[in-house]
C-alpha cells in the first residue's frame, strides 16, 4: 500500500514538473517576439539549441551563425520555382527549388562589428540578440519576459499588413522536436514568401475535360532582396504552428 502510495505521489511530481517545464519554454524576450520595437538598425537574432555545457561558448556560436544571417539578409538573390496541380479537390505541390546566393565574407565584418546584447535561455532553446553597441538601445522594457499564453493571435498572421514602405511575408511551420528549428523553418518560409510577394511570375496551363478540371502552374520567382527584416514571431500552442513575419522596403 504504502508503494503504491509513494508511487502515485512520484507520477503526480513528474507531471507538475512537465507542466513546469512547458510553461517555462513557452517564455520568450519582448525584442524576440517584437523585433521591429528594437532601436538599432543592424541587428540580428538567433535560435539555437539549448547549451548542455558551456553557456558561454554557445552564445559566441549562436554571434557567428547570426553574423552570416545578417550578411544573407543584407543581401540576397533568389532564385527558383515551386510547381502546383489543382483540381477540384483543391491544390497540390508538386515540388520546390530555390537557390540563396549572397556575399558570406560580409559575416567576417559583422563579426568586427557586432556583439550580444542580450540573451534567453531554457531547457529547449538558446536565444541571443545581437546589435552595434554603438547605435542599438536596449532598455528593460524590451527585456522583459512575456508568456505566449498572454498574447492573442496578432492580425499580420492572417492578413499582412499595408504599408506603403514594405513588402511584407508570413512564414509558419510545424511544431518540431527541437524548438529552434521550428522557428527556423518559419523565417525561412517567411524569406521565401517575401521573395514571391517582391517578384514572382505564374505561368499557368489549363487542361480541361468532362470529368474534371486541372490547373498546373509553375511559380517562378528570380529577385533580389537587401536590408530583410525580420519584425514579429508569434507562437500558436493550441495547435502548434511557429509564425514570423518579414518585411523588406519596396
Amino acid at each position: 500500500m504504502a508503494f503504491i502510495f509513494y508511487g502515485g505521489i512520484m507520477k503526480q511530481l513528474v507531471l507538475l514538473f512537465m507542466l513546469f517545464a512547458t510553461a517555462k519554454a513557452q517564455v520568450y524576450p519582448s525584442w524576440f517576439l517584437n523585433q521591429d520595437q528594437i532601436r538599432c538598425k543592424t541587428k540580428i537574432v538567433t535560435v539555437m539549441r539549448s547549451p548542455t555545457f558551456y553557456r558561454d561558448s554557445a552564445v559566441s556560436l549562436a554571434l557567428r551563425v547570426g553574423c552570416d544571417l545578417l550578411a544573407k539578409y543584407t543581401n540576397v538573390k533568389i532564385s527558383g520555382g515551386q510547381a502546383f496541380w489543382t483540381t477540384e479537390a483543391g491544390a497540390h505541390s508538386m515540388g520546390a527549388h530555390y537557390e540563396e546566393n549572397y556575399d558570406s565574407s560580409l559575416a567576417e565584418y559583422y563579426q568586427k562589428k557586432l556583439t550580444v546584447l542580450d540573451y534567453y535561455f531554457d531547457k529547449q532553446k538558446l536565444i541571443v540578440l545581437a546589435g552595434d553597441t554603438s547605435i542599438c538601445i536596449i532598455d528593460d522594457k524590451v527585456k522583459e519576459k512575456i508568456s505566449m499564453t498572454k498574447i492573442k493571435q496578432p492580425k499580420w498572421v492572417e492578413d499582412l499588413p499595408e504599408d506603403k514602405q514594405y513588402f511584407y511575408g508570413v512564414g509558419s511551420s510545424e511544431e518540431y522536436y527541437y524548438e529552434p528549428s521550428s522557428w527556423e523553418r518559419a523565417e525561412h518560409n517567411a524569406l521565401m514568401s517575401l521573395a514571391r510577394t517582391a517578384h514572382s511570375s505564374v505561368q499557368s496551363m489549363q487542361k480541361k475535360n468532362v470529368i474534371e478540371s486541372q490547373d498546373v502552374f509553375n511559380e517562378d520567382v528570380d529577385v533580389t532582396l537587401q536590408n530583410i527584416e525580420i519584425a514579429a514571431r508569434w507562437r500558436d500552442v493550441k495547435k502548434k504552428v511557429f509564425y514570423v513575419l518579414a518585411r523588406v522596403k519596396h
